[in-house]
């Protein structure tokens, strides 16, 4: 036969028949989700975006063309962003780290202590402006921290801080510009603004700080240079103006003096551009060399006097070139700007982003969902029973002589589904009345699908004179072998077959129970010659006499054609019974009496009882329950019997579930009402209902 393949419909019989496990699996990982998620304190995000402008000479875009630089400008600035030296000071501008941390916290006091209180600046935005209080005082604090260090003892404390800041700041640029967006989260809407907005502030404050760091080097060395020439002059002013006052008189060569002291400013000034080996620098020296000399016959103090005020000349000159100097780096370094502006200031959320765990509790439940599917499928890969009639035909080779639906759904106890979900965890025992309803189904309901299935199986039987004694059983206990005696019989005597059932279940019989009749004598006093076969075999006479009662016996009509041979008193070697030489001619003797004879039999694989019965039947019928034994038993049971060339018929898939398997057994009568549903018990059958259209 071909190989059977999965189709949509094997996926919702997988589906429907794994049911319980994806609900199960739902509610755990959904509840689970509830239960464990930590209720989440709502946070807030604001945003504030920036836009960076690069302003470039001629000279700095021939160096860019020259020097190549692999490096992405805006991922770099948008890291440096949430860089440690940008977040240390975002934490002193916020108070989370306090200014007594870093080193020479006297003389930080003393610089900036008039500008302590921050707090007062971090107030709300008032439109698209922002308080130009608070940039100064961002100003001071960036300008304050550029040389100092943290004090050993907190740096770790420190880093914690930082650490914390950097996992509420998130920067992104913004698609194909040059713009990035700087993202706070926060506790409170307006503390998400004020982080956002002072990140971006602080950010701006220390891009201009690295861009003055040139022109700020040259003013501090002007201004230190200053200082020296400063105190050079004032001594030599004194010393010149302390000196001799007679020397005061000496006349000296007018512009030989005033040559030499402009040649003397004038190597001050090459020495400021250039060093001593430039040929300007040495040709100048030269020239001071040969007036040095043509002034040697002047008196020492003549000498001394006039380079005392030589000097006091040139440092008089040069003390003003500084001056000019020092205010020319003062205004370079002032008029420095900014590539970076703030386009966007952050303003407070009026919602926040995550109040509650919603999205948590959703995402739970769809992974439950997805687990309960996942599990569902894993646990029918592993489950190797047979799940429908492909696989029964494509595995044991046999055909499926019929679908019986389960018969303790129309129990009254089974119309209650909290019950029949209970009893499909924790096995229930079924009360005798129960058992009697559930094996004699057929006379009870005889209006009712699961009667009509019993018919499909005799149909499909094909009895005959050739085909008259047929054994039933299993591969395994509890698989309703027994119910499917007692109903198939009841059917066939309904049609008027004279029916004789057998209990050759000479271990556990049960038919005697069923039809509330006296097991002894039965087959076994019959096989050892003890009693006579007329007085084993039970017709309605007996039943009317037995525990069945009345009512039960006039309900439905063709019970009078049941003959039932109770296994009798139980032998402590059954098999001895069964493999004798009496048991064949009691069987040639009952099929000359009895249309059909159905024996009821233990199961295959626990003993082998049924192996030594199937030789000596016409037929074997195997009745297997779905989930409760694995394909590899019941081909186990069916290589058994073939070894004792037996006529295995067909199998009966029995307690299948309509709604859950894809074998369904007769959707057309519950479809379409053909017949009306009759309750086990009651006393009268109600009439057929109308066909609908």
């Amino acid at each position: 036969m071909p190989q059977y393949e999965l189709n949509l419909r094997d996926y919702l019989r997988i589906f429907r028949k794994r049911r319980s496990i994806i609900i199960f699996t739902f509610l755990v990982v959904a509840l689970g989700s509830v239960v464990l998620t930590p209720k989440v304190t709502p946070s807030f995000q604001a945003s504030s975006t920036i836009k960076i402008e690069e302003r470039k000479t001629i000279a700095g875009l021939l160096t860019e063309w020259i020097v190549y630089n692999p490096g992405n400008i805006m991922e770099s600035e948008s890291k440096f962003i949430t860089s440690f030296p940008v977040l240390l000071k975002v934490s002193v501008v916020m108070k989370l780290v306090p200014l007594e941390w870093f080193v020479d916290t006297d003389m930080a006091a003393a610089r900036i202590q008039d500008r302590q209180d921050f707090t007062g600046a971090f107030g709300s935005l008032q439109g698209s402006s922002l308080k130009p209080e608070r940039i100064a005082k961002i100003s001071h604090v960036v300008e304050y921290l550029q040389d100092k260090m943290i004090s050993p003892e907190r740096v770790d404390e420190v880093n914690r801080i930082i650490s914390t800041i950097q996992a509420k700041i998130e920067t992104k640029r913004v698609s194909e510009t040059n713009m990035i967006r700087i993202t706070a989260t926060a506790d409170q809407p307006q503390a998400a603004a004020d982080l956002a907005n002072i990140v971006s502030e602080v950010y701006i404050l220390e891009n201009l700080n690295e861009k003055n760091k040139q022109a700020r080097h040259a003013r501090e060395f002007i201004e230190e240079q200053l200082a020296m020439l400063e105190n050079k002059l004032k001594d030599t002013e004194s010393r010149l103006k302390n000196f001799d006052d007679g020397s005061s008189q000496v006349r000296l060569a007018g512009p030989l003096e005033e040559k030499l002291v402009e040649l003397e400013f004038k190597l001050a000034e090459l020495l400021q551009k250039f060093t001593e080996k430039h040929p300007q620098v040495i040709q100048l020296r030269e020239q001071i060399k040969g007036l040095e000399a043509q002034v040697q016959g002047f008196s020492h103090k003549q000498l001394e006097y006039t380079g005392l005020a030589r000097e006091v000349e040139v440092n008089r000159k040069l003390y003003s070139m500084l001056k000019e100097k020092l205010e020319e780096a003062r205004i370079t370094e002032q008029q420095k700007v900014s590539d970076v502006a703030i386009v966007d200031p952050a303003v407070a959320p009026a919602a926040p982003v995550a109040a509650d765990s919603r999205i948590k509790m959703i995402l739970g439940a769809f992974m439950g969902l997805i687990l309960g599917v996942a599990f569902a499928f894993i646990i029918e890969t592993f489950d190797t029973s047979i799940g429908t009639i492909e696989d029964v035909e494509n595995v044991i080779k046999l055909p499926v002589l019929g679908i019986v639906p389960p018969i303790e759904e129309e129990l009254p106890s089974g119309r209650n589904i909290l019950r029949r979900i209970k009893d499909r965890f924790v096995a229930r025992t079924k009360t005798d009345a129960e058992e009697r309803i559930v094996h004699l189904f057929a006379h009870y309901s005889p209006q009712s699908p699961i009667t009509e299935a019993f018919r499909n199986i005799h149909t499909n039987l094909k009895l005959s004179s050739e085909r008259k004694t047929i054994l039933v059983t299993s591969s395994g206990p509890r698989e309703g072998k027994s119910s499917v005696v007692c109903n198939l019989g009841l059917v066939m005597a309904q049609i008027g077959l004279k029916t004789l059932l057998v209990s050759t279940d000479l271990r556990r019989p049960l038919l005697c129970k069923v039809f509330g009749i006296e097991r002894e004598p039965g087959l076994n006093e019959v096989i050892m010659g003890t009693a006579p076969l007329e007085s084993a075999l039970r017709n309605i006479t007996d039943l009317f006499l037995g525990n069945i009662g009345f009512e039960f016996i006039r309900k439905t009509p063709g019970i009078e054609n049941i003959w039932i041979l109770p296994s009798g008193h139980l032998p402590n070697n059954p098999v001895e019974i069964i493999d004798s030489k009496a048991f064949l001619d009691l069987i040639a003797r009952l099929k000359s009496r009895f249309d059909v004879i159905i024996l009821d039999s233990p199961p295959v694989l626990p003993v082998t009882d049924a192996s030594m019965l199937a030789p000596k039947v016409d037929g074997i019928v195997m009745v297997y329950e779905i989930g409760r034994t694995s394909r590899e038993g019941l081909m186990r049971s069916k290589v058994q019997l073939e070894a004792v060339n037996a006529k295995i018929l067909g199998v009966v898939l029995n307690h299948t579930e309509t709604q859950t398997e894809q074998i369904s057994a007769y959707p057309y009568y519950k479809k379409y009402k053909y017949y009306n549903k009759e309750v086990p018990g009651s006393k009268h059958s109600r009439s057929p209902a109308k066909k609908k259209v």
